[in-house]
C-alpha cells in the first residue's frame, strides 16, 4: 500500500485477497444503486440513491484519507458531514436522508432540539458539529439533486408511519453500505441468496401436500381440515392486504396457513415469507413441520436459541442470511420481530427493507403485546399500505383488533362457529373456589391428570398436597430446560403407555408442549390462556366430550392477588354474559374487547407514539422491549455435559456457541440489582452457594442444597422469600 497516490480518496483498505483499495467514488455510487433496489416505491427510491451516494462523503476529508493510510492515530467522524450536506437542501426529504446518514454507523439518534449543541449526539447536535473540511467530493459527485418529493407523501399525521418510512429509508442504506464493504474485505462471503424462490417453494410444497394426502381425506376430522386449507388456498388469490386466519385447535392452521402464504407470494410477487411466533417453544414445531414440506436450507429460523457456525456452506449461508433476512422464509419470534421493527441500531435495522413486500403471519395473534399495542398495531398496518406486505392475524382465539386498523383485517374463514362446534374437544366446568388441599385431592383421584396454576409459588402449594404419591411431576421455569424436557419426555411416554401420570405446572405447559390428558384442573385467568391450557385435554379427541372436563378453579391466594387482575375480571364478565361456552368465538371476541378497554391506559405505556411524534429514535429503541427481565441467569452443573461447560465458562469462554449449550443448564434468578437491592441471586452468592463469573452469570456450587429433580432450583433465603422467573 506504500505507492497509494495521494491524490485517490479511498474508502477502505486491506480486502481480502485484494491488491487494491476500494476507491471511494466506486463505493459510493455501489452502495447508492443497492440502497436503490433494496428501497420501495418511486420517492423511497430516489433518496436512497441519493442517502448511498453521499453517505460517506465525510472520507473525502484530508483527515479521513491521512487516517485511513495510518498517517494519524484515532478516528475521524466521516457521517456527520453527508448528514450536513443534504441536510442544507431544506427539503423535507433532505430531514429523512440526513438523519440516515447521520446514524449510518451508530444508530438513528434522537431528533433533540435546536437548543442543542455540536457537542450533543442528537440530529440537532450532529448538525452543528465542527468536522473537517470534505468539499473535493465536489470534484467527483457533484451537489445534491434537489427531488422535489411533495410532502404529503412524506409527511403523514401517523407518527408510527412517518418514523417505519424513517427506518426503511435507512435499511436500504445501511444493508447497502455493509454488503458492497463486505463484497471488497470479504469476497468469500458472497455467497448469499442461494436459496429456492418463491415458485419453486410452491411447486415443492404443493407436491407434498398432495404426497401426504392432506389434500385428500380420509375421515370427519381430516375432511374438516382439508376445507379449511382449501378455503385458505382459495383466498391465497385475493388482493394483498390485512387478513385474519380464525381456525380451532386442531384445525391445521400451521400448514393451511402457509399454503395461503405461497399462494399470496406467487400469485402477487411477494418475495419472502416471515412466519412470527411468540415463543421459541413453538418455533422449533413449526420450523420442523415447514422443513419436512421445504427441505432444511430454505428455512430460516432466526431466534435467540438458535446458532449458525461457519462448520458448513448451509450454516454460513444462514448466518449471513440472518443479519439481513435475505431468505424466502423466515421463522422468527415477535421479540426478534417486533424489536426490529423499532429498533435504531443498524444490525437490527439492516433487514427490515426484507421485511417489505412480505407475506407475514403472525402467529397466536392473541400473543401481541399488549403494553405496545398501538405502536404495534399502527406498524403493521403501515406494513401493509406503504410497503406493500400482506399480513395474516392467525390464532385460535382471536383478538378483537378490529378498532386498531382503519380496515377490519379479511376473514380468510367463512364458518367460523360451524368449525369450532366440530373441533370442541372438551367442556368447561366452574368448580370455584378451591384449597390446595381439595385440588390435590382431586387429581390424586385421576390416573392421568394436569394442573396448571398461574404462579410458582401456587404450583408448589398444590404439588405438596400429591408430592408424597408416586409418578407426580412440577413442571415450571424452576426446572432448567434440559431437566423440563427429559420430564416432559418422560411424562409423554406415559401418557402414551396408559401409565399413572399426574403433573402439576405453570403456563408453561400451555405453549409449545404437544400433550394430551384425560382432565385437566386450570386456575382462572384470562380466557384465551384457558383455552390455550385447556388445548392439553382431550387433544387428540380419544375421549367422549361428556369426559373431558377443563375444571376452573380459583384460590383465596390469587383473588387476592393484582397479578392479571383485569385479565380475570374479563373472563368472569364473560363468563356472566356469555355463561354456555367460553372457549367459542362469541366469547372471545366479549373477552378481548372488555379487555382492551380495561388496559386502555398502557396500549401505549411507554409512550411510543409520542416519542415517535418526536422522532426520537435512540429512546424508542430504548423503551421497546416486549419483555422486561429483571433477571440474572444461575447455571447449574448438572450433569457431565454440563460440567465440561462450567469448565469453559470458569476459564472465561463466552462465545455464542458455548452460551447456547449454557443456557439449556440455566435458571433466570430475580435480582435486585436493577432496583439497587439485594434479590435472590445476591442471597445465594452471599449465602455460599453459587460463585459470580461476571457481572451476569453465576454458577452454582451446592447442587444438593439448592436444586433437585423434583422441583429444580427452590432457594429461598432464610431471611426472606426470592423469586426465579
Amino acid at each position: 500500500m506504500e505507492n497509494l497516490e495521494d491524490s485517490q480518496y479511498i474508502a477502505h483498505l486491506n480486502g481480502e485477497g485484494q491488491d487494491a483499495p476500494q476507491q471511494l467514488i466506486d463505493h459510493l455510487i455501489h452502495v447508492a444503486e443497492l440502497a436503490e433496489s433494496f428501497a420501495t416505491g418511486p420517492e423511497m427510491k430516489q433518496m436512497a440513491y441519493q442517502c448511498g451516494k453521499y453517505h460517506d462523503v465525510g472520507k473525502y476529508s484530508k483527515e479521513f484519507q491521512e487516517y485511513i493510510r495510518g498517517l494519524m492515530k484515532g478516528g475521524v467522524d466521516h457521517s456527520s458531514a453527508g448528514a450536513q450536506l443534504l441536510f442544507r437542501n431544506r427539503e423535507m426529504n433532505s430531514v429523512y436522508e440526513a438523519m440516515c446518514i447521520a446514524g449510518h454507523h451508530a444508530g438513528l439518534p434522537d431528533m433533540g432540539s435546536k437548543l442543542d449543541t455540536g457537542e450533543e449526539s442528537s440530529f440537532c447536535g450532529r448538525m452543528k458539529k465542527r468536522i473537517p473540511d470534505y468539499g473535493a467530493y465536489m470534484n467527483e459527485l457533484g451537489k445534491p439533486e434537489k427531488l422535489g418529493i411533495p410532502m404529503e407523501l412524506l409527511r403523514s399525521q401517523n407518527s408510527i408511519v412517518n418514523t417505519m418510512r424513517m427506518r426503511m429509508l435507512f435499511s436500504s442504506l445501511v444493508d447497502a453500505d455493509f454488503l458492497d464493504t463486505e463484497r471488497y474485505m470479504n469476497p468469500h462471503q458472497q455467497e448469499r441468496g442461494k436459496f429456492a424462490s418463491i415458485p419453486e417453494l410452491h411447486a415443492a410444497f404443493f407436491d407434498k401436500l398432495q404426497e401426504k394426502g392432506y389434500l385428500s381425506a380420509k375421515n370427519a376430522l381430516n375432511e374438516k381440515r382439508c376445507e379449511i386449507l382449501k378455503r385458505c388456498i382459495a383466498m391465497g388469490k385475493e388482493p394483498p392486504g390485512m387478513y385474519s386466519l380464525t381456525v380451532p385447535t386442531g384445525g391445521g392452521k400451521t400448514i393451511s396457513s402457509f399454503a395461503f402464504a405461497l399462494e399470496q407470494a406467487k400469485k402477487y410477487g411477494k418475495e419472502r415469507i416471515i412466519y412470527v411466533i411468540p415463543y421459541t417453544s413453538i418455533i422449533e414445531q413449526t420450523s420442523y413441520v415447514l422443513k419436512s414440506f421445504l427441505g432444511n436450507q430454505n428455512v430460516l429460523e432466526h431466534h435467540s436459541q438458535v446458532d449458525y457456525d461457519d462448520t458448513n456452506e448451509d450454516m454460513l449461508q444462514k448466518r449471513l442470511a440472518a443479519e439481513n433476512w435475505d431468505a424466502p422464509i423466515i421463522v422468527t419470534t415477535n421479540v426478534q420481530f417486533f424489536e426490529s421493527l423499532f429498533a435504531n441500531k443498524t444490525s437490527r435495522c439492516r433487514k427490515l427493507h426484507n421485511v417489505a413486500n412480505s407475506v407475514i403471519i403472525y402467529d397466536e395473534a392473541q400473543m401481541l403485546p399488549t403494553n405496545f399495542l398501538k405502536a404495534v398495531t399502527q406498524a403493521m398496518e403501515c406494513l401493509a399500505k406503504d410497503f406493500q406486505c400482506t399480513e395474516v392475524l392467525c390464532s385460535a382465539t382471536q383478538p378483537a383488533l378490529d378498532d386498531f386498523f382503519a380496515e377490519r383485517p379479511k376473514e380468510i374463514m367463512d364458518n367460523i362457529s360451524e368449525m369450532y362446534k366440530f373441533f370442541k374437544r372438551t367442556k368447561f366446568q366452574d368448580d370455584g373456589l378451591q384449597t390446595y388441599e381439595t385440588i390435590g385431592e382431586q387429581i390424586s383421584r385421576s390416573k392421568q391428570a394436569l394442573c396448571v396454576c398461574l404462579t410458582k409459588a401456587e404450583a408448589q402449594k398444590v404439588y405438596a398436597a400429591v408430592a408424597d404419591q408416586d409418578n407426580c411431576w412440577y413442571l415450571s421455569t424452576d426446572l432448567c430446560p434440559i431437566h423440563r424436557h427429559k420430564v416432559i419426555e418422560e411424562m409423554k411416554r406415559r401418557l402414551k403407555a396408559g401409565e399413572t401420570c399426574r403433573v402439576v405446572s405453570t403456563s408453561i405447559i400451555s405453549v409449545g408442549v404437544d400433550i394430551d390428558f384425560p382432565v385437566v384442573y386450570i386456575e382462572e385467568t384470562g380466557i384465551d390462556s384457558l383455552i390455550q391450557g385447556g388445548g392439553r385435554c382431550n387433544r387428540e379427541g380419544k375421549h367422549p366430550l361428556e369426559e373431558s372436563i377443563v375444571h376452573i378453579f380459583q384460590t383465596e391466594e390469587s383473588q387476592k392477588s393484582r397479578f392479571l387482575k383485569q385479565e380475570r375480571q374479563c373472563t368472569q364478565l364473560t363468563k356472566a354474559f356469555i355463561p354456555d361456552e367460553i372457549s367459542s368465538p362469541n366469547a372471545i371476541e366479549y373477552y378481548f374487547k372488555h379487555l382492551y378497554q380495561a388496559k386502555e391506559v398502557i396500549l401505549d405505556e411507554k409512550k411510543i407514539l409520542e416519542k415517535s411524534n418526536r422522532l426520537s429514535f435512540a429512546q424508542i429503541a430504548k423503551d421497546f422491549h416486549l419483555i422486561e427481565d429483571h433477571t440474572k441467569t444461575v447455571f447449574i452443573p448438572l450433569d457431565e455435559n454440563a460440567e465440561v461447560i462450567a469448565n469453559q465458562l470458569r476459564l472465561g469462554v463466552r462465545n455464542r456457541e458455548l452460551m447456547r449449550k449454557a443456557a439449556k443448564y440455566s435458571v433466570n434468578v430475580y435480582s435486585g440489582a436493577f432496583f439497587h437491592t439485594k434479590g435472590l441471586y445476591e442471597q445465594l452468592i452471599n449465602d455460599g452457594y453459587a460463585i459470580e463469573l461476571d457481572e451476569n452469570l453465576a454458577i452454582l456450587t451446592n447442587l444438593e442444597k439448592v436444586y433437585d429433580e423434583k422441583m429444580g432450583f427452590h432457594y429461598h433465603h432464610e431471611e426472606g422469600m426470592g423469586i426465579c422467573w
